[in-house]
């Protein structure tokens, strides 16, 4: 169905001249190679859009407006991802999945938004993170900050979406979003009804402050609630001159990539539950960087912190299980749109053992050199 809609939507882009409303194409092509290590397997040389495996930049979309008049203006997009370097793999499942679909209306002061988007816990900040996209980027397996969608990553269906804008002077612009699923469709056993996501902004150009949450409701088929977790953040990047540094601070019950579950889950051992569940994971990163003509130098440092790790032969739940990772890195910017880059990366898994007693034997550790060309448009 894709490749009868895909070339379609593309000539209606080229087309638009001739339309009402304004439509647009745009996109990302992202293509890296480098030198990976995994775990205790042997180091092998790998090809791929994001070598982290933890969300790739690559997406070709359309972005519709219409002026309305009174200061109104409605807006639509449409957008898929793909793979660089290969037609379907295990890693990326798919050429042209969904990425985000919605319509809505703005004003100066602020938008309604229906549809299935990035939740705003993960785009309120996400692109601190000045590898984004990339195999050196701290979200998921880099360690540095949250996964899931209502963390740093994916796109939540049915979404209803308000949001607030207001001028702060010299400060800027103070910026409010809030996001709620709405359907109370049943999918499989469950539901996702009535969970939230929020985030309040403010900042201008040189600084930018952000504060934001996220609420998961789990509930049966009848509407009775299994579970609700809760995620929240703080955030700052600050840039004077060439210099740019970014601080974040997260806090989530939701389960994580490393195999870190749900807070609340029963800590075992031997296949008994103990007397401990697990805590909320707390994540810390920095960012620190600096752009001089066309080159752009970017370093970050973040870790997983306060995890449960069974030890002394499961007779002793310790606290000192902390996953840290860390990049470095340089970009040359060929242009405004387009730009080269080479870095690395090394994620280390402190653990000796799951919340469940087994036992991890570094199989989460990474480590990578890796060099890489984007283009977006």
């Amino acid at each position: 169905m894709i490749k009868k809609v895909l070339p379609l939507a593309i000539a209606t882009a080229m087309m638009s001249s001739f339309a009402h409303a304004d439509v647009k194409l745009f996109g990302t092509i992202n293509a890296e190679v480098g030198s990976v290590k995994k775990g205790t397997a042997d180091r092998v040389t790998v090809t791929d859009s994001d070598l982290s495996d933890s969300g790739s930049a690559n997406k070709l979309g359309l972005a519709i407006s219409e002026k309305l008049g009174a200061g109104l203006e409605g807006f639509a997009l449409m957008d898929w991802e793909f793979d660089t370097f290969e037609s379907t793999s295990a890693a990326e499942s798919a050429n042209f999945k969904n990425r985000e679909k919605y319509v809505g209306v703005k004003h100066t002061f602020g938008h309604v938004k229906l549809g299935r988007v990035q939740g705003i816990y993960k785009t309120s900040s996400l692109g601190n993170d000045k590898w984004v996209g990339t195999g050196l980027q701290a979200r998921t397996n880099g360690a540095g900050m949250s996964s899931g969608v209502f963390g740093h990553g994916g796109y939540i269906d049915n979404i209803v979406e308000l949001g607030f804008n207001v001028p702060a002077g010299p400060a800027g612009s103070v910026k409010a979003t809030v996001q709620y699923v709405a359907d109370e469709t049943v999918v499989g056993t469950t539901r996702n009804d009535g969970s939230i996501l929020g985030a309040l902004q403010m900042g201008n150009k040189d600084f930018e402050l952000t504060l934001a949450g996220a609420q998961q409701r789990n509930k049966d088929a009848t509407g009775k609630e299994l579970s609700k977790l809760t995620n929240w953040k703080v955030a700052g990047k600050y840039t004077l001159g060439g210099l740019y540094l970014a601080l974040q601070y997260e806090k989530v019950k939701t389960a994580q990539a490393f195999g870190i579950p749900a807070a609340g889950t029963p800590i075992t051992v031997a296949g008994v539950a103990t007397s401990s569940v697990t805590e909320p994971t707390e994540l810390v990163w920095g960012g620190l960087g600096y752009r001089m003509g066309n080159v752009e130098l970017f370093g970050w440092v973040g870790g997983v912190m306060k995890l449960k790790d069974i030890q002394d032969n499961g007779l002793k739940v310790q606290d000192n299980g902390d996953i840290l990772g860390y990049s470095v890195g340089a970009m040359y910017h060929f242009s405004k749109n387009m730009f080269a880059y080479a870095g690395y990366h090394k994620t280390d898994d402190k653990r000796t053992n799951d919340h469940t007693g087994t036992a991890l034997a570094d199989q989460y550790d990474n480590e990578m050199f890796l060099g890489g060309l984007r283009l977006n448009f």
